[in-house]
């Protein structure tokens, strides 16, 4: 599953940019709903095609729900949540409630449904183009109390690619324009920085890494070499250093740091000190280091550096690294605390209305995670 938040659009007035080859006028599209001057809802095709932006890679065979928060006269984008696409019509309700379950946690207004999937030579059609899956997504997505915007289909997110809508009577589709001419596609990129990847693939390559890294790996496994025992402030005093590195574009980790930092980790005090740089000022630092940690240290001693970047990606809206570090974080250690975590509000939950729900996506994670470090901090879910 893949969770990104996003950054608003520019609230002022939008250019009215030309529509893509086939795209039905910018007027009806839904019904009675006026766009606001921060996002056209009026231009299906363009908000399908900003997608991959929002997301950081091209999905396949995937249910996309992005989520729309404001009034109806000021919409901005919020949560975008992608899952695979259910096998079977038998569990197309089970999958859309948990995709829903995540959106829950940051409380939108609306939210669109898209379902991607190529129909193959015989071209789209209701049952090629799973319209089970929208309709699941329109019932549970009212069931949480979030107004469906409307479900549409896509046989894929690129430039040429066809789209249409499972809602009748409607009919309007076409093809979808390149990201790159639309305005909201343009503002993403330049709010987010992130680089649109082919697959899902793609994002997960750095958690294998390359040949070589994998037998440095080997080669500190098959030392027996075990993690450095430091005390807590000693251990505080290794991870500022290295953010410090890190900051300053001089990080290098070797073999020996690694098994410090591992040793660091092993502490619950450096773990929490830890966790903390994920939520302030210093994330970006501190992913680096634990994307670094990650491709240094064998299995399991990976594990603590895989849930913390789990926690970054989440955080920054990379749902589906978080996921890929999160799998493998539980694969090595099943009982781990912190990917379990990260692991829940990946995954959201089947209630919309359970108490659960405000842990459920990045928000979620960050409300959760702020309480677990200072039980006393105030709880912003009234204020939400």
């Amino acid at each position: 599953m893949t969770a990104c938040p996003q950054p608003d659009p520019d609230p002022g007035p939008c250019p009215d940019p030309s529509s893509g080859p086939g795209d039905p006028p910018a007027t009806g599209w839904p019904p009675d709903t006026a766009p606001g001057p921060g996002l056209r809802l009026d231009r299906p095709a363009e908000l399908i095609a900003a997608v991959p932006v929002l997301l950081g890679f091209h999905p396949r065979d995937s249910l996309v729900l992005v989520s729309v928060t404001g009034p109806h006269l000021d919409d901005r984008l919020g949560l975008t949540v992608r899952v695979d696409l259910p096998r079977s019509s038998a569990s197309a309700r089970r999958v859309c409630r948990e995709a829903v379950g995540v959106l829950t946690g940051e409380r939108p207004a609306r939210a669109l449904a898209l379902v991607v999937r190529d129909p193959g030579p015989a071209g789209p059609g209701p049952r090629r183009s799973r319209r089970d899956v929208g309709a699941a997504a329109r019932r549970e997505l009212l069931d949480a109390g979030i107004e469906p915007i409307a479900a549409l289909w896509a046989t894929g997110t690129r430039a040429g690619d066809r789209w249409g809508c499972f809602d009748l009577p409607c009919t309007c589709g076409g093809l979808l324009p390149d990201a790159a001419s639309t305005t909201l596609g343009i503002t993403a990129a330049v709010r987010d920085g992130r680089a649109v990847l082919p697959d899902r693939a793609a994002v997960l390559a750095p958690l294998d890494s390359d040949a070589g890294t994998r037998r440095r790996r080997a080669r500190l496994r098959d030392t027996g070499a075990a993690p450095a025992r430091v005390g807590a402030a000693t251990g505080t005093a290794l991870l500022d250093a290295c953010l410090d590195e890190a900051a300053a574009s001089r990080l290098v980790v070797d073999d020996r740091l690694a098994l410090a930092l591992c040793g660091a980790l092993d502490v619950g005090d450096v773990r929490d000190e830890a966790l903390r740089h994920c939520l302030g000022r210093r994330a970006a630092d501190a992913e680096q280091l634990w994307a670094v940690l990650v491709a240094a240290l064998p299995s399991p001693q990976r594990a603590h550096p895989l849930a913390l970047l789990a926690v970054c990606a989440l955080l920054r809206g990379d749902g589906a690294l978080a996921t890929g570090a999160t799998e493998r974080a539980l694969a090595e250690r099943p009982d781990h605390v912190l990917a379990g975590v990260v692991a829940a509000s990946l995954h959201g939950t089947r209630d919309p209305r359970s108490p659960a729900a405000r842990w459920a996506g990045p928000g979620g994670l960050r409300r959760l995670l702020t309480a677990m470090l200072d039980p006393h901090a105030p709880d912003d879910t009234a204020a939400r």
